[in-house]
Protein backbone atom coordinates (compact mmCIF):
# COMPACT_ATOMS: atom_id res chain seq x y z
CA UNK A 1 0.00 0.00 0.00
CA UNK A 2 1.17 2.95 -0.73
CA UNK A 3 2.05 6.26 2.30
CA UNK A 4 0.79 9.08 0.13
CA UNK A 5 -2.35 10.35 0.65
CA UNK A 6 -5.16 10.28 -1.92
CA UNK A 7 -4.86 13.87 -2.98
CA UNK A 8 -1.52 12.76 -4.41
CA UNK A 9 -1.80 9.33 -5.70
CA UNK A 10 -1.31 9.40 -9.50
CA UNK A 11 -5.37 8.42 -11.47
CA UNK A 12 -4.94 5.45 -13.80
CA UNK A 13 -6.33 8.28 -16.41
CA UNK A 14 -2.70 10.18 -16.62
CA UNK A 15 -0.68 9.82 -18.88
CA UNK A 16 2.38 10.97 -16.76
CA UNK A 17 3.03 11.77 -13.32
CA UNK A 18 3.37 15.39 -12.14
CA UNK A 19 6.47 16.26 -11.44
CA UNK A 20 7.55 19.03 -9.09
CA UNK A 21 11.13 20.78 -9.83
CA UNK A 22 13.79 20.64 -7.67
CA UNK A 23 14.16 23.67 -5.57
CA UNK A 24 16.43 26.52 -6.15
CA UNK A 25 20.19 25.88 -5.09
CA UNK A 26 21.82 28.61 -3.36
CA UNK A 27 25.60 29.66 -2.46
CA UNK A 28 26.60 29.46 1.16
CA UNK A 29 27.16 32.66 2.70
CA UNK A 30 30.81 33.45 3.80
CA UNK A 31 31.80 32.49 7.30
CA UNK A 32 31.47 35.31 9.59
CA UNK A 33 35.13 35.25 11.05
CA UNK A 34 37.07 35.05 7.10
CA UNK A 35 36.94 38.63 7.32
CA UNK A 36 38.38 38.73 10.29
CA UNK A 37 41.00 36.30 9.87
CA UNK A 38 42.09 38.25 6.78
CA UNK A 39 42.12 41.44 8.34
CA UNK A 40 44.39 39.82 11.01
CA UNK A 41 46.58 37.93 9.04
CA UNK A 42 47.11 41.63 7.53
CA UNK A 43 47.98 43.04 11.01
CA UNK A 44 50.41 40.54 11.79
CA UNK A 45 52.27 41.12 8.22
CA UNK A 46 52.80 44.63 9.21
CA UNK A 47 53.70 44.07 12.67
CA UNK A 48 55.76 41.81 11.98
CA UNK A 49 57.70 44.52 9.10
CA UNK A 50 57.39 47.02 12.06
CA UNK A 51 59.50 44.61 13.82
CA UNK A 52 62.06 44.22 11.14
CA UNK A 53 62.59 47.38 10.25
CA UNK A 54 62.25 49.05 13.90
CA UNK A 55 64.30 46.56 15.75
CA UNK A 56 67.93 47.31 13.73
CA UNK A 57 66.71 50.79 14.47
CA UNK A 58 66.73 50.28 18.20
CA UNK A 59 69.68 48.21 18.26
CA UNK A 60 71.94 51.29 16.36
CA UNK A 61 70.10 53.64 19.23
CA UNK A 62 71.16 51.48 21.92
CA UNK A 63 74.63 51.40 20.48
CA UNK A 64 74.87 55.00 19.98
CA UNK A 65 74.21 55.67 23.34
CA UNK A 66 76.06 52.96 25.26
CA UNK A 67 78.97 54.14 22.89
CA UNK A 68 78.67 57.74 24.29
CA UNK A 69 78.14 56.56 27.91
CA UNK A 70 81.54 55.01 27.17
CA UNK A 71 83.18 58.20 25.52
CA UNK A 72 82.16 60.27 28.47
CA UNK A 73 83.08 57.61 30.89
CA UNK A 74 86.55 57.68 29.43
CA UNK A 75 86.85 61.52 29.32
CA UNK A 76 85.75 61.85 32.95
CA UNK A 77 88.24 59.05 34.45
CA UNK A 78 90.97 60.77 31.71
CA UNK A 79 90.44 63.91 32.75
CA UNK A 80 90.62 63.38 36.02
CA UNK A 81 94.18 61.25 36.18
CA UNK A 82 95.26 64.38 34.59
CA UNK A 83 93.76 66.69 37.32
CA UNK A 84 94.64 65.22 40.19
CA UNK A 85 98.00 65.38 41.76
CA UNK A 86 99.32 65.19 44.87
CA UNK A 87 99.73 61.84 47.42
CA UNK A 88 97.51 59.39 46.85
CA UNK A 89 97.42 55.66 47.70
CA UNK A 90 96.89 52.96 44.57
CA UNK A 91 94.02 50.43 44.11
CA UNK A 92 94.12 47.72 41.88
CA UNK A 93 91.22 45.12 41.24
CA UNK A 94 92.22 41.43 41.22
CA UNK A 95 88.61 40.44 40.52
CA UNK A 96 87.90 36.84 38.61
CA UNK A 97 89.78 34.09 37.40
CA UNK A 98 93.38 34.38 36.83
CA UNK A 99 94.22 34.00 33.42
CA UNK A 100 96.95 34.23 31.27
CA UNK A 101 97.27 36.88 28.15
CA UNK A 102 96.05 40.50 27.72
CA UNK A 103 92.70 40.82 28.63
CA UNK A 104 91.07 42.42 31.39
CA UNK A 105 89.93 41.19 34.85
CA UNK A 106 92.61 39.38 36.43
CA UNK A 107 94.24 38.75 33.33
CA UNK A 108 98.65 38.92 33.42
CA UNK A 109 98.41 40.94 30.97
CA UNK A 110 96.16 44.06 32.25
CA UNK A 111 97.65 43.01 36.48
CA UNK A 112 101.20 43.98 34.90
CA UNK A 113 99.86 46.54 33.09
CA UNK A 114 98.29 48.33 36.58
CA UNK A 115 100.87 47.29 38.69
CA UNK A 116 103.54 48.95 36.50
CA UNK A 117 101.45 51.98 36.36
CA UNK A 118 101.33 52.41 40.06
CA UNK A 119 104.48 51.95 40.17
CA UNK A 120 105.97 54.46 37.72
CA UNK A 121 103.49 57.06 38.95
CA UNK A 122 105.45 59.07 41.73
CA UNK A 123 101.93 60.38 43.23
CA UNK A 124 101.44 56.82 44.70
CA UNK A 125 103.21 56.27 47.64
CA UNK A 126 101.52 52.66 48.64
CA UNK A 127 98.92 50.30 46.73
CA UNK A 128 96.04 48.57 48.23
CA UNK A 129 95.24 45.36 45.97
CA UNK A 130 91.41 44.79 46.28
CA UNK A 131 91.20 40.86 46.12
CA UNK A 132 88.09 38.42 45.11
CA UNK A 133 89.79 35.54 43.14
CA UNK A 134 89.51 31.46 42.61
CA UNK A 135 92.54 32.03 41.63
CA UNK A 136 93.33 30.51 38.66
CA UNK A 137 96.32 29.61 35.81
CA UNK A 138 99.55 28.84 37.63
CA UNK A 139 102.12 30.68 34.89
CA UNK A 140 99.89 33.68 35.31
CA UNK A 141 99.59 33.62 39.30
CA UNK A 142 103.71 33.34 39.35
CA UNK A 143 104.09 36.25 36.76
CA UNK A 144 101.30 38.35 39.01
CA UNK A 145 103.03 37.59 41.53
CA UNK A 146 106.80 38.55 40.38
CA UNK A 147 105.45 41.42 38.96
CA UNK A 148 103.73 42.58 42.66
CA UNK A 149 106.93 41.60 44.32
CA UNK A 150 109.19 43.83 42.64
CA UNK A 151 107.30 47.09 43.33
CA UNK A 152 109.63 49.56 45.87
CA UNK A 153 106.05 50.72 47.53
CA UNK A 154 104.25 49.62 50.44
CA UNK A 155 101.44 47.01 49.09
CA UNK A 156 98.67 45.59 51.26
CA UNK A 157 95.94 43.18 50.10
CA UNK A 158 92.55 43.75 50.96
CA UNK A 159 90.54 40.46 50.17
CA UNK A 160 86.59 41.21 49.65
CA UNK A 161 85.20 37.58 49.14
CA UNK A 162 87.61 34.91 48.60
CA UNK A 163 91.35 34.57 48.04
CA UNK A 164 91.92 31.32 47.20
CA UNK A 165 94.98 29.17 45.72
CA UNK A 166 96.45 31.22 42.83
CA UNK A 167 94.92 34.86 44.55
CA UNK A 168 96.55 33.80 47.63
CA UNK A 169 99.74 33.29 45.81
CA UNK A 170 99.87 36.58 44.21
CA UNK A 171 98.83 38.32 47.93
CA UNK A 172 101.70 36.56 49.49
CA UNK A 173 104.22 39.21 47.56
CA UNK A 174 102.13 41.64 49.87
CA UNK A 175 103.36 43.65 53.23
CA UNK A 176 100.23 42.28 55.12
CA UNK A 177 97.19 40.61 53.76
CA UNK A 178 93.80 41.84 55.04
CA UNK A 179 90.51 40.12 54.81
CA UNK A 180 86.47 41.39 55.87
CA UNK A 181 85.42 39.02 58.70
CA UNK A 182 83.49 37.05 56.07
CA UNK A 183 85.96 36.14 53.38
CA UNK A 184 87.16 33.10 52.84
CA UNK A 185 91.06 32.34 52.54
CA UNK A 186 93.43 29.17 51.36
CA UNK A 187 92.88 26.31 48.49
CA UNK A 188 96.71 25.58 49.12
CA UNK A 189 97.11 23.17 46.49
CA UNK A 190 97.23 22.65 42.59
CA UNK A 191 94.58 20.97 40.77
CA UNK A 192 94.87 19.97 36.93
CA UNK A 193 91.48 18.20 34.93
CA UNK A 194 90.92 16.01 31.84
CA UNK A 195 88.31 14.90 29.72
CA UNK A 196 87.76 11.32 28.36
CA UNK A 197 85.95 10.87 25.80
CA UNK A 198 86.22 7.85 24.64
CA UNK A 199 83.10 5.98 25.62
CA UNK A 200 81.24 8.26 24.01
CA UNK A 201 83.09 8.35 20.73
CA UNK A 202 82.87 4.23 20.76
CA UNK A 203 78.98 4.73 21.28
CA UNK A 204 78.50 6.86 18.56
CA UNK A 205 80.77 4.72 16.17
CA UNK A 206 83.85 6.86 15.79
CA UNK A 207 87.26 5.26 15.70
CA UNK A 208 89.89 8.50 15.86
CA UNK A 209 93.69 7.79 14.52
CA UNK A 210 96.84 8.95 16.53
CA UNK A 211 99.97 8.94 14.41
CA UNK A 212 102.46 10.13 17.14
CA UNK A 213 106.21 9.84 17.24
CA UNK A 214 106.22 8.44 21.33
CA UNK A 215 104.06 6.85 23.59
CA UNK A 216 102.95 10.03 25.61
CA UNK A 217 102.93 12.24 22.47
CA UNK A 218 99.39 12.80 23.07
CA UNK A 219 99.48 12.54 26.55
CA UNK A 220 96.16 14.23 27.81
CA UNK A 221 94.48 13.40 24.87
CA UNK A 222 90.46 12.94 25.24
CA UNK A 223 90.52 10.37 22.64
CA UNK A 224 91.92 8.15 25.62
CA UNK A 225 91.88 7.16 28.89
CA UNK A 226 95.56 8.13 30.96
CA UNK A 227 97.96 5.30 31.86
CA UNK A 228 99.14 4.54 35.11
CA UNK A 229 102.54 6.00 33.98
CA UNK A 230 101.23 8.87 32.92
CA UNK A 231 99.21 9.93 35.64
CA UNK A 232 102.79 9.20 38.10
CA UNK A 233 104.34 11.31 36.05
CA UNK A 234 101.91 14.25 36.11
CA UNK A 235 101.65 14.29 39.96
CA UNK A 236 105.39 14.46 40.09
CA UNK A 237 104.65 17.97 38.39
CA UNK A 238 102.23 19.01 39.70
CA UNK A 239 103.97 18.46 43.41
CA UNK A 240 106.96 20.63 42.11
CA UNK A 241 104.64 23.45 41.30
CA UNK A 242 103.04 22.65 45.29
CA UNK A 243 106.51 22.95 46.05
CA UNK A 244 106.66 25.97 45.25
CA UNK A 245 103.46 27.33 46.01
CA UNK A 246 104.66 26.47 49.72
CA UNK A 247 107.97 28.02 49.84
CA UNK A 248 105.85 31.30 48.28
CA UNK A 249 103.84 31.30 51.37
CA UNK A 250 106.39 30.44 53.99
CA UNK A 251 108.18 33.38 52.87
CA UNK A 252 105.83 36.26 52.41
CA UNK A 253 106.69 39.18 54.27
CA UNK A 254 105.89 39.20 57.87
CA UNK A 255 105.08 35.28 58.48
CA UNK A 256 105.24 33.02 60.73
CA UNK A 257 105.13 29.78 58.79
CA UNK A 258 107.72 27.32 58.14
CA UNK A 259 107.52 25.64 54.97
CA UNK A 260 106.35 22.30 56.95
CA UNK A 261 103.34 24.42 58.73
CA UNK A 262 102.21 25.05 55.22
CA UNK A 263 102.46 21.98 53.86
CA UNK A 264 100.10 20.84 56.15
CA UNK A 265 97.65 23.57 55.43
CA UNK A 266 97.81 22.21 51.70
CA UNK A 267 94.80 20.10 51.66
CA UNK A 268 93.00 22.60 49.21
CA UNK A 269 90.67 23.72 52.32
CA UNK A 270 89.32 27.11 52.51
CA UNK A 271 89.05 29.31 56.15
CA UNK A 272 86.54 31.96 57.01
CA UNK A 273 89.03 35.36 58.19
CA UNK A 274 89.28 34.26 61.73
CA UNK A 275 90.25 31.14 61.29
CA UNK A 276 93.02 32.06 58.25
CA UNK A 277 94.40 34.78 60.83
CA UNK A 278 94.69 32.61 63.90
CA UNK A 279 96.53 29.94 60.59
CA UNK A 280 98.80 32.78 60.09
CA UNK A 281 97.69 32.79 56.16
CA UNK A 282 96.50 36.56 56.61
CA UNK A 283 97.87 39.44 59.40
CA UNK A 284 94.50 41.38 60.04
CA UNK A 285 90.55 41.51 59.65
CA UNK A 286 89.52 44.88 58.03
CA UNK A 287 87.41 46.29 55.22
CA UNK A 288 88.98 48.31 52.13
CA UNK A 289 89.19 51.37 54.17
CA UNK A 290 91.61 49.93 56.93
CA UNK A 291 93.31 48.52 54.28
CA UNK A 292 94.39 52.15 52.70
CA UNK A 293 94.91 54.04 55.99
CA UNK A 294 97.35 50.91 57.24
CA UNK A 295 98.98 51.24 53.55
CA UNK A 296 99.24 55.07 54.12
CA UNK A 297 100.38 54.59 57.44
CA UNK A 298 103.07 52.10 56.20
CA UNK A 299 104.39 55.13 53.59
CA UNK A 300 104.23 57.58 56.26
CA UNK A 301 101.75 60.18 54.71
CA UNK A 302 98.57 61.40 56.46
CA UNK A 303 96.80 63.52 53.55
CA UNK A 304 96.10 61.21 50.53
CA UNK A 305 93.94 61.05 47.83
CA UNK A 306 92.24 57.35 46.48
CA UNK A 307 93.77 56.95 42.91
CA UNK A 308 92.48 53.73 40.96
CA UNK A 309 93.51 52.75 37.53
CA UNK A 310 92.43 55.40 35.40
CA UNK A 311 91.72 53.20 32.11
CA UNK A 312 89.39 50.66 33.58
CA UNK A 313 86.22 50.95 31.16
CA UNK A 314 84.04 49.14 33.41
CA UNK A 315 81.45 47.14 31.51
CA UNK A 316 82.93 47.62 28.35
CA UNK A 317 86.30 46.33 29.66
CA UNK A 318 85.47 42.90 28.13
CA UNK A 319 85.98 44.37 24.71
CA UNK A 320 88.46 47.03 25.17
CA UNK A 321 91.70 46.35 25.82
CA UNK A 322 93.25 49.39 26.81
CA UNK A 323 97.31 49.81 27.29
CA UNK A 324 99.22 52.95 29.38
CA UNK A 325 100.03 54.66 26.41
CA UNK A 326 96.08 53.81 24.79
CA UNK A 327 97.35 51.78 21.57
CA UNK A 328 94.11 51.44 19.43
CA UNK A 329 95.80 48.03 17.85
CA UNK A 330 95.18 46.16 20.47
CA UNK A 331 90.66 47.29 20.58
CA UNK A 332 88.69 44.39 20.35
CA UNK A 333 91.37 41.68 20.40
CA UNK A 334 88.70 38.57 21.41
CA UNK A 335 90.12 35.25 21.17
CA UNK A 336 89.31 33.88 17.63
CA UNK A 337 88.75 30.01 16.87
CA UNK A 338 92.54 29.24 16.58
CA UNK A 339 92.70 30.63 20.47
CA UNK A 340 89.63 28.17 21.63
CA UNK A 341 91.12 25.26 19.68
CA UNK A 342 94.66 25.61 21.79
CA UNK A 343 92.72 26.15 24.68
CA UNK A 344 91.58 22.17 24.55
CA UNK A 345 94.85 20.97 23.18
CA UNK A 346 96.74 20.44 26.93
CA UNK A 347 95.13 20.55 30.08
CA UNK A 348 95.93 23.79 32.25
CA UNK A 349 98.12 23.07 35.69
CA UNK A 350 96.30 25.97 38.22
CA UNK A 351 96.46 27.19 41.53
CA UNK A 352 92.41 27.18 41.17
CA UNK A 353 90.13 26.80 43.82
CA UNK A 354 86.21 25.21 42.50
CA UNK A 355 84.21 25.36 45.18
CA UNK A 356 81.32 28.16 45.40
CA UNK A 357 82.07 31.63 45.87
CA UNK A 358 80.04 35.04 45.78
CA UNK A 359 80.90 36.16 41.82
CA UNK A 360 81.73 39.64 41.69
CA UNK A 361 78.99 42.23 40.85
CA UNK A 362 79.63 44.65 38.11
Amino acid sequence: MSNLPPSRMPSLGDESPSYSPPPPQYSSPPPRNEGKLVNRTALWVIAAMSVGFFLPVCACAFLCFATGLWFNQFVDQFGQGELETGPAIGVIDLTGPILGGDGFGASEGYMRQQIEWMEETSDIKAIVVRANSPGGEVNASDEIWHALSQVNKPVVVSVQGICASGCLYIASAADEIHATRSSQVGSIGVISYFFNAEELLENIGIEPEVVATGDSKDFGSFFRDMTAEEETFWREQMNVLLDNFIATLANRPGSNLSEADVRELATGQVWVAEDALNLGLIDDIGYEEDSIERAADLAGISNYRVQEYPFDFGIFSSFFNATSNLDTESIFELPDAHDLSNSLQQPAIQYRYFGPYDLPQE
